[in-house]
């Protein structure tokens, strides 16, 4: 399993040290085998141009995957799963409300936890267009974040 991690955004600072050990173990936790996975971190403008130009959404999102065991070149995806993209100006925008006593950076990195297992299980193939298959998607979400302690109620 290899996790790469690409920051293409300069606004929000992210310890990325602190997150690939939760993010590594998200992606043991619900893959069976070897997988890699990108993410990229990037901004709210760049993702809303990914947005536009993938699902013809012209707004920024929080999340968006792009799986590599679909599509035309799913048969030389390899261990290869697929892309995740994440907002950081959304992730902070929308990260769970500050505890006191509580480390804001916490709050922050459970929030781009929260956002990855989700496009992680896109990219296993989960959606949620129908409310069964939605729930489905949230109980593998939940049991991922259990396993690896990634907070997050949505």
């Amino acid at each position: 399993m290899a996790l790469t991690i690409l920051n293409r955004q300069r606004k929000i600072p992210v310890d990325l040290a602190a997150l690939r050990p939760r993010l590594e173990a998200a992606v043991a936790a619900a893959v069976k085998g070897d997988a890699d996975v990108t993410l990229v971190l990037v901004s709210d403008a760049a993702i809303r141009r990914l947005n536009r130009d993938w699902r013809d959404v012209n707004r920024a999102t929080d999340v968006l995957s792009f799986p590599a065991r679909e599509g035309e070149g799913a048969a030389f995806a390899g261990e290869e799963l697929g892309d995740i993209v994440i907002s950081l100006e959304r992730a902070l925008d929308q990260g769970p409300i500050h505890v006191p006593g509580g480390a804001p950076e916490q709050a922050f990195e459970d929030e781009v936890a929260f956002l990855f297992v989700h496009g992680l299980c896109h990219l296993l193939g989960h959606d949620h267009d129908d409310p069964a298959e939605a729930r489905r998607m949230k109980a593998l979400e939940k049991r991922i974040r259990d396993k690896v302690a990634v907070a997050g109620a949505r």
